[in-house]
Order: C-alpha cells, then structure tokens, then sequence
C-alpha cells in the first residue's frame, strides 16, 4: 500500500478521522475539568501534548491534499503514523483518567 498513490477517498477517510479523534481529545478535555487538581495538571500537559500531535497531523493532512497523487505516497505513510501516535495517546490519556477516576 506503501508504493499506491493517495487518492480522495483516502483523504476523505482521514479526515473523517481526524474528526473523531477530535471528539475523543474534546472528550478527554471535558472529563479532565472535573478531576481534582493534581490530576488535572497531569491531564492538561498528556492534553497539551495530544493538541501539538493533533495539529501536526492536521498540518500533514492539508499537504496531502495538496500534493499530487504521485507524491502523496510518502506523505500518506507520514500521516498514518502521526495518526497512530495520536490514537495511542489518546487511549492512554484516557486509560489513565479512568484509573484516577
């Protein structure tokens, strides 16, 4: 898959995703309001953290739209991985919560 240009609907599919990636970090973020605050602050920074790892993604995405499909091969694995760094965090983020909780 690594040599297969990026097409739309891959683009498509990743930014659907990113969209609920989004809801899951909004998510983490409303949870973590209401733990007490030394929790809070240990949840603020892993959420601090996910935001920079958000935004790069998103940074990749948008030049993946603007690539050609024949650079978007490299971009596309780049993404990928942003998007299982991002993914991870967040369920450790909230793996963590709930074990506070």
């Amino acid at each position: 898959m690594a040599g297969k240009p990026a097409t739309a609907s891959t683009g498509r599919k990743m930014e659907g995703e990113f969209r609920q990636l989004g809801k899951k970090l909004d998510a983490l973020i409303a949870r973590s309001r209401g733990a007490e605050a030394k929790a809070r602050a240990r949840y603020e920074k892993q959420i601090r953290a996910l935001k920079v790892k958000q935004a790069q993604a998103k940074i990749a995405l948008a030049r993946l739209r603007r690539q050609s499909a024949a650079a978007g091969g490299p971009l596309k694995i780049g993404l990928q991985k942003a998007w299982r760094d991002i993914e991870d965090a967040v369920k450790e983020a909230t793996r963590r919560f709930r074990e506070t909780s």
